[in-house]
């Protein structure tokens, strides 16, 4: 009879170890969904660029200058702007009327050329800026 009293104890016990196993695979779950659910909005809603109604405001592309300062080349209804933006404003730094310029630009964009753009046209216009002073 006193096995019988001992087994019904064991019974009545809580198992700890079972417990905080589930506890911690939960929690794993939870957050590994959470994470998922992130990436995917960041990926297919946030990453999109122009989100605008008519298209008539076009990011080209950007250039990270520090943490919260870019510098943008932006197309407004067929104009390039280059912009400098801060948590604070946003300052037209520069309008784009040359037309090898604009015709780089293009040749980027039909080429699905998109990280680096700003970069490698800034380029260009310097190197091609330096080779007209020198002759």
């Amino acid at each position: 009879m006193n096995d019988l009293a001992q087994a019904s104890e064991a019974l009545n016990q809580p198992d700890l170890w079972g417990a905080g196993i589930k506890t911690v695979a939960m929690l794993s779950i939870v957050v590994a969904v959470l994470i998922l659910v992130l990436y995917l909005f960041k990926r297919f809603v946030y990453g999109k660029q122009g989100l605008v109604q008519d298209g008539l405001i076009d990011v080209v592309s950007l250039y990270h200058v520090s943490p919260k300062q870019r510098i943008g080349l932006v197309d407004v209804a067929g104009e390039k702007i280059v912009v400098g933006i801060t948590p604070e404003n946003i300052t037209c730094l520069a309008t784009i009327t040359k037309p090898e310029v604009e015709s780089r630009i293009a040749e980027s964009r039909q080429r699905g050329v998109g990280k680096g753009l700003f970069r490698r046209v800034l380029n260009s216009s310097v190197e091609g800026q330096k080779k007209s002073r020198v002759t």
